[in-house]
C-alpha cells in the first residue's frame, strides 16, 4: 500500500475537507487533547502541568493567530464540520453540540444577561454564516440557523430560524 493511500485512510486526512483545511484541522486537534486533559485526567499535578501547556497553546495558536474560542470545557459531537475553517468562531465553555453539525465562520454561542446558561445544538443541525446563539437555548434535530440570525429562543426540531430576532419557520 502506498504512502498516500495509507495517509487517506487516517480520520484527519478524511476530514480535512468538512473541517475547513488545516485551521480547522489544527482547532479540533487542540479541542480534542484540551478536552481529554479536562475531563479524563484525574492526577491533579499532571493535570495542572498538561492544562497550563494546553492554556499556552489555546491563547498563542487558537485564539490569538487561528481567531476563534473552542474552550476544553464546552462538549463537542463527533464529525463537527467547519467548511470555512473555524474562523471567528466564538463558543461558550458550556456550550453543548451533537453530532453532524455544520458550523460556518463568524458565529456565536453565547450567554444572555438572565438566563446565565449556555445554548445547546442537537444532532444534525445547521448554523449559518454570524449566526449569534444567546442564551439557554435548543437549536433541534435537522434544523437550520440563517445567516446573521440572532436565536434567542428555542428552534424545534425540523424548522428554521431566520431574521432578527430569529422567527421559527416550519419546513
Amino acid at each position: 500500500m502506498g504512502l498516500f493511500k495509507w495517509l487517506n485512510k487516517l480520520a484527519l486526512f478524511n476530514n480535512w475537507g468538512r473541517l475547513g483545511g488545516i485551521h480547522g484541522v489544527i482547532v479540533m486537534f487542540v479541542y480534542r487533547i484540551g478536552n481529554i486533559i479536562y475531563y479524563k485526567v484525574n492526577i491533579p499535578i499532571l493535570k495542572q502541568l498538561l492544562w497550563i501547556m494546553y492554556r499556552m497553546i489555546d491563547l498563542f495558536i487558537i485564539r490569538l493567530f487561528m481567531n476563534c474560542e473552542f474552550p476544553a470545557q464546552c462538549q463537542i459531537g463527533k464529525d463537527l464540520r467547519l467548511p470555512h475553517g473555524a474562523k471567528g468562531i466564538i463558543i461558550n465553555p458550556f456550550t453543548k453540540i451533537g453530532d453532524h453539525v455544520t458550523i460556518f465562520h463568524q458565529v456565536t454561542f453565547g450567554q444572555n444577561k438572565e438566563s446565565r446558561q449556555a445554548p445547546e445544538v442537537c444532532n444534525h443541525a445547521y448554523i449559518g454564516v454570524g449566526a449569534k446563539l444567546l442564551g439557554g437555548i435548543r437549536i433541534g434535530t435537522n434544523s437550520k440557523v440563517g445567516a446573521n440570525a440572532v436565536v434567542l429562543k428555542s428552534v424545534p426540531d425540523h424548522c428554521t430560524a431566520v431574521g432578527v430576532p430569529s422567527v421559527n419557520m416550519e419546513k
